[in-house]
């Protein structure tokens, strides 16, 4: 593809945006023609660029009108490294390449790169398009990512590094429904686990993330955390999955270290819990859909949710206890006020 036809193809917007005429854009592509080229000129070669492009990516062009005028944009199904990005896109790849891959391999990420470009060049596109010069224009698209962050709501581990040939494996495994020899060390024993495994899911909590699956020998689901799988291979031998297997309801059990007798996790729970009055921001967020709320006349407020037991939801108690006191169940109430015991004894 030729530098002009790249160049003409950023002039023709993507489905859902308006059309465009070859007058537009000739107009855009101004800095392309000499002083001397007429109109007619300037659509002449625009007409048989489109042709040529229409040759090389069938069906990539959206045009309508009649004869004397048609209509340009690119179809939304239309390979995307064709076109410029429209904005959803740009902003969607954008916070993407920042935020998103972590449960990508490197190669899976280098992939990516292009379509990060493009989005980053498709900020800069956009100021140019709002009147900014062409250096003000390339700082504001540069600048774009750096104004926003994710502030996660606990504390920033670093995420573990993972061999990016597991992690290669696993995915490969995880899509074509192979099974896994794994090599496992446990934590804290240090014990190194051999054994079979039919991979299910891929779950990412936080800056870690655990690959869901079936040992030949167990009929449950467990959780395998990437950094502790030392090697990974794929075998011959049928898919096992859990009888009634369900991804949703496995995590609404949690993927925390079990505490609590195993069948009370994921069960839909009955929780009251006493806030005081610094904590207001809880309403905007509550832990469950349609709190019922009964408010004080001191500020502080009982909230009653239902929602299901898991251990992430005793470790936010407990890093909340200063604000939050548990009224019901009472096993749960129980629970933390052993914990916080045992806490408190730390400090002794």
């Amino acid at each position: 593809m030729s530098k002009f036809q790249i160049e003409l193809l950023k002039k023709i917007p993507r489905e859902p945006a308006p059309h465009v005429t070859m007058n537009d854009m000739a107009e855009k592509l101004r800095g392309h023609w000499g002083n001397s080229a007429t109109l007619a000129s300037m659509r002449r070669k625009i007409s048989n660029n489109l042709l040529a492009i229409e040759k090389l990516h069938p069906n990539s062009l959206d045009k309508k009108g009649d004869k004397r005028e048609h209509l340009y944009r690119m179809k939304a199904t239309a390979p995307m490294l064709l076109m410029p990005m429209s904005q959803e896109q740009m902003m969607a790849f954008g916070l993407l390449s920042k935020y998103g891959t972590d449960l990508l391999t490197q190669q899976a990420h280098r992939a990516l790169q292009p379509f990060f470009d493009a989005a980053k060049n498709s900020a800069i596109d956009l100021a140019k398009d709002a009147g900014f010069g062409v250096r003000a224009s390339k700082d504001l698209g540069r600048q774009w990512l750096e104004k926003i962050a994710v502030v996660p709501a606990v504390l920033p581990f670093c995420p573990p590094e993972v061999d990016d040939s597991i992690k290669q494996t696993v995915h490969q495994a995880l899509l074509l429904e192979r099974r896994l020899q794994l090599k496992i060390v446990h934590s804290p024993s240090n014990e190194i686990e051999d054994c079979q495994v039919s991979p299910l899911a891929l779950v990412q909590q936080g800056v870690r993330t655990y690959l869901i699956g079936k040992k030949t020998n167990k009929s449950t689901a467990d959780r395998f955390l990437l950094k502790r799988i030392l090697e990974a291979k794929e075998v011959l031998g049928v898919l096992e999955t859990p009888k009634n297997w369900n991804l949703e309801k496995f995590l609404e059990k949690g993927i925390g270290h079990p505490v609590f007798p195993l069948d009370i996790y994921g069960k839909s729970e009955h929780i009251e819990l006493k806030i005081d009055a610094d904590s207001q921001w809880i309403k905007e967020t509550p832990l469950a859909p349609n709190p019922v709320i009964e408010n004080s006349k001191d500020g502080s407020y009982i909230m009653k949710v239902v929602m299901p037991i898991t251990e992430e939801l005793v470790h936010w108690l407990l890093s909340m206890a200063f604000h939050v006191k548990v009224i019901k169940p009472d096993y749960l109430v129980a629970r933390l006020k052993d914990d916080l015991k045992k806490s408190a004894a730390m400090y002794k």
